[in-house]
Formats: C-alpha cells, structure tokens, sequence
C-alpha cells in the first residue's frame, strides 16, 4: 500500500506537528500509522477520511459510539437544546432526566454526580470513596487503565526491569512529571489472582479506602476475570470495609444496559461511566448509594465542574440512553452475536491471530498465547506486526486501531464484519510480509 492515498493527512499532520505539541492532542493517538490520520465526517459505521477514503470503522472513537457516527437521535436532541441554550451554569431538567435513566439501567445505584471525561469521573469516585471511608488507601489491578490523572495512572502496562513480582507489582508511574508523593497512597494488585489481592488487603487492614477495577479488563487486552474473581471481590470489600468501585467507563451500557454488573452479575458500591453514556459527546457519571453519595450532598466531599451536567451532553445522554433502555432486548443479543461473528471470522485468517472477544469488545494481537490471564501474560506479544496488519487494512477499507481493541455498534451489519473479516484474511494470504515485515 502507497502512503500516497492518505496526502492531505499527511499535509495536515505535518501542519499540526508546528502547532500542536506532538502533532496530536491525545498522546494515543500518536502511534497510528503510516501516520495519525484526519477524518472528515461519519455516517452509521462508516467513517471518510480528508482524501476521500471510505473505511468501516471498528475503532468508534476509541468507544463512545455505541450508536454508530452521527446517530439521528442523538443530532436531532443536540439541535434542540442548541437553539435553547448551550449551557446555563445552572440547573436544568435535561440533568435530571439523565440521572433517572443512569440510576434505573445500573443494578444498585440509587443517585449520580455527572462530570465530563472518564479520568474526571475516576477521581470525584476515589474522593468519594476515600471521603466515605475515612481511610487513604486505593486498590488498582496492573494492566488497568483509569485516566491519566497523578496517583492513578500507575502500572497501566508490564515492564519486566520495573514491575516487579507477579504476586506484588510495583506501583511504576507511566508518565513522568507526576510527583513521587502522588501515588503513595495507591496499591497494585495482581488482575486474576485472588489470594494475592486478599494478602494485600490484610496487610493494610483498616486503611484501604477502595479497590478500583475494570470488570473486564478492556485496556489491558480484554481479559475477562477468571470464574468467581469478581464475586470473590465483592465478599473482600466487604469484609475489609472496603468500596468495590467498577470503572465501566468502557464496559458500562455495551457489555448489557446495566454495563458489567449486569453481564457479571455483580454490584459494586460506585461505578463510573463516560464513553457510550452519551453516544460519542463528552459526559461522565459516578452512581452509588444514597449512603454514599450523601458525603457529596452534605458538602463534606466537594465536587465542581463548569461543564458538570451541561444541558448538550445531558440532551445525547438522554437520547442514548432512552434509545438503548427501549430496545434494550434487540439490541443487546444482536451486539453478542455480531462480536462473536468477528471473533471467530477475524481468528480463522491466520492461527498466530488471538482474538479474545466479550459481547461487542474484542482484542486482537499477533503472537500471543492461547491463554491469556493478566497483561504480563501478553509481553511476548508481535506490536510490529499488528501495527503492520492493522495499516494494511486500511488499504481495504477497514479502520481499527494498533492497541488491537475492536468495538461494535448498533449499527454495524453482519456485511460490515464480513468486510473485515475478509480483509484480514487477504492480508493473511502473505503471512510473511505481516508477521517478518518482508516484502511481497
């Protein structure tokens, strides 16, 4: 494939690169090749680039369209409040009805606070969290992602020189201009291993505030708790005094309405959402308890935001989620069932492909083993050649990303899978110049 079908992109991060630190404004993004491109509209699951390209997208926005681009429903809800008002800095009904919908689609929660990006909403949980219990101490598992913020953006990936021991990882800070001091209160527990969380939990009695996961570890490659984790989990925090805190930022409104507790059958004590909430406009949420909550309404925990609720991202929100509560028993199996036709599709174009797949969220990587339980388990994986696999289905008509998560939405066709499905495999019909960079 010639770089010369993508030449205004090229121009146009070349152009970037003079203004923009980095050329893009999400570091993520930086590792896209042959370089970041630049999109000109979406329609349904089809996104155009500023040459004209044609793709199916798989990539979504990295997740928030749960809905496709430019969903009808939630533009036309986006025009009304538009010519209303774009925001008052005050209270409106649009809020409110929000908040009914969150709280009536997640098992347990009884009240929200809304902010407006997940690593927001991850840090108003942890307040709370810690606000409630009266303790300083947090839980996160290594290989998941919570935000970017100081003092949670710890161990999101495995070093072998830093990490140390799979039983007890080290906290490694993955950014630098983050203060020592910032993650002195965080602890890194071991995804998948449930003697060495509780080891943990009984060293530090009575000061653990919160034990943050992600249900389904997406950010780490989409590795699904092992049988009884969760639930063995929720008996700890209990036992321990502890908040179970669910960041369903990915997983919440996708994996089922009521996100990963409904899907794992499992409540935790505060969950976080942002993504799919408000079908690709910003907007964040906490739900929990009354109980809980109530350090926020009584002020002794403070939580501020100009944007916080705001009447556009309330109006998508209500939109998505009336969309998604009211078709809820269509939609839903018919996700399952297409993730699990690109699973299987996207593993049969060659056996080096794994595929791990839960409802419409997949992973894909080159060189991994078969099983897969923590991210340490995928350090031997081949990045080149994915990175090398996932720019050549651009050139037949399929956008992804080089992390190797896929989503759906609900507007993806079992003909949009099949297109990918068969792009893989031609790009699979020369194994060598994917897998050893060779030329064809």
């Amino acid at each position: 494939m010639t770089h010369t079908m993508f030449e205004r992109s090229c121009r146009l991060f070349n152009t970037a690169g003079q203004f923009i630190a980095g050329g893009v404004t999400s570091a993520v993004r930086a590792g896209a090749r042959p370089h970041p491109l630049y999109f000109d509209h979406g329609e349904g699951s089809a996104l155009w680039d500023v040459d004209g390209n044609r793709y199916v997208d798989f990539a979504l926005g990295y997740g928030p369209l749960i809905l496709g681009h430019a969903p009808p429903i939630v533009r036309e809800a986006l025009h009304a409040q538009i010519d209303r008002g774009m925001t008052f800095g005050s209270q409106h009904r649009l809020e409110i009805e929000a908040a009914e919908l969150l709280v009536a689609a997640v098992p347990g929660a009884e009240q929200a606070i809304f902010a407006t990006t997940g690593s927001e909403a991850v840090a108003a949980a942890l307040r709370v969290a810690r606000g409630a219990t009266g303790r300083p101490l947090v839980v996160k598992f290594e290989g998941h992602y919570h935000g970017w913020f100081d003092g949670i953006f710890v161990s999101t990936a495995y070093d072998p020189a830093l990490s140390g021991p799979a039983e007890r990882p080290r906290v490694v800070p993955q950014t630098a201009g983050t203060a020592p001091s910032s993650s002195a209160d965080t602890i890194v527990a071991p995804w998948n291993d449930l003697m060495a969380t509780a080891a943990l939990l009984e060293e530090h009695r009575g000061q653990i505030a919160a034990v943050m996961l992600e249900p389904l570890a997406v950010n780490g490659g989409v590795i699904p708790p092992d049988p009884g984790f969760l639930a063995g989990l929720r008996a700890l925090t209990r036992a321990h005094g502890a908040l179970l805190v669910f960041d369903e930022i990915i997983t919440g409104f996708r994996l089922a309405l009521g996100g990963a507790q409904e899907h794992y059958g499992v409540s935790a004590d505060l969950a976080v959402f942002a993504k799919a909430i408000a079908g690709g406009v910003a907007f964040s949420a906490v739900t929990g308890s009354r109980d809980l909550l109530h350090v926020v309404a009584e002020g002794r925990v403070v939580h501020n935001g100009t944007f916080n609720g705001n009447p556009i991202a309330a109006a998508a929100a209500v939109a998505t989620l009336r969309y998604l509560t009211e078709n809820q028993h269509e939609v839903y199996p018919r996700l399952h069932a297409l993730g699990a036709r690109l699973a299987d599709g996207l593993s049969s174009a060659h056996p080096d492909l794994r595929v791990r797949q839960v409802g419409p969220v997949l992973n894909a990587a080159i060189g991994e083993p078969q099983s897969v339980r923590s991210i340490r388990d995928r350090a031997g994986r081949n990045v080149a050649a994915y990175e090398r696999f996932v720019e050549g289905l651009l050139g037949r008509g399929v956008h992804t990303t080089p992390r190797g998560l896929w989503y759906l939405s609900t507007v993806h066709t079992e003909a949009d899978v099949d297109v990918a499905i068969e792009a893989a495999k031609a790009m699979f019909a020369r194994p060598t110049a994917i897998l050893a960079g060779a030329e064809a």
